[in-house]
């Protein structure tokens, strides 16, 4: 009787969703439970996969820390190149003006919003050097 009762629309509707501790997507069906700094969390399942259990302790702690989660600024137009160029300038802005360890946390914290992944960042900051070093030469 419980479960005809959760099962019908009306009641279901009604239940709280579990939304995952990284991007605040609704979990539907496969989903982990992991260890995210402290404590324990649901995670979804692309969550799961994309991200080692390094990265996924790294960007919780600092979603918890600073807010927002993972992708809460992305958009259908977000080009990460654009993004990761962004948040290089910023350390041309500092330059020497601010602790670099900070300045480190900001760029990353900004990069999560935007959902970008911290493997991500570092290839595009490396290929933004790059670039760079061919224009200087």
């Amino acid at each position: 009787m419980i479960t005809q009762q959760i099962t019908n629309e009306t009641i279901r509707g009604k239940l709280p969703s579990v939304k995952c501790k990284l991007c605040k997507a609704e979990v539907k069906k496969k989903s982990q439970i992991v260890k995210l700094g402290t404590n324990y969390g649901v995670v979804c399942n692309d969550c799961a996969e994309e991200f080692s259990p390094n990265d996924r302790e790294l960007i919780y702690n600092m979603l918890v820390a600073f807010g927002g989660y993972y992708g809460k600024l992305r958009t259908p137009s977000t080009n990460n190149y654009k993004v990761i160029k962004a948040l290089a300038e910023e350390y041309q802005i500092a330059n020497g003006k601010i602790n670099i360890a900070s300045l480190d946390v900001r760029i990353l914290h900004k990069a999560f919003l935007y959902g970008i992944s911290p493997s991500q960042v570092i290839q595009g900051f490396k290929l933004l050097n790059d670039q760079y070093l061919i224009e200087v030469l």
